[in-house]
């Protein structure tokens, strides 16, 4: 029941974030993302289907035999980013 909790929480943050017009609602930001040009967006590293669906892809990474997948954040707290 947390679950629903928290995001019927971000919900409602989100609106409050919208209706201020803050630079930290998603909404904002997605919407200045689709008016960047094709040579910003590659300079922020995203193509142009992503900034209008507001996605990235799913990039999944080769497994390797006996090999392990490092997520992103476990790399940044130890300090490899």
């Amino acid at each position: 029941m947390s679950g629903n909790s928290n995001r019927v929480f971000d919900m409602f943050r989100e609106i409050g974030l919208y209706l201020l017009a803050s630079p930290r609602s998603r909404i904002w930001q997605l919407q200045d993302l689709r008016e960047l040009d094709a040579e910003r967006l590659a300079d922020v590293g995203i193509t142009e289907g992503e900034a209008y669906f507001g996605r990235r892809k799913a990039v999944q990474a080769p497994l390797l035999a006996g090999a392990t997948v490092a997520r992103h954040t476990e790399a940044a707290r130890a300090g490899a980013l």
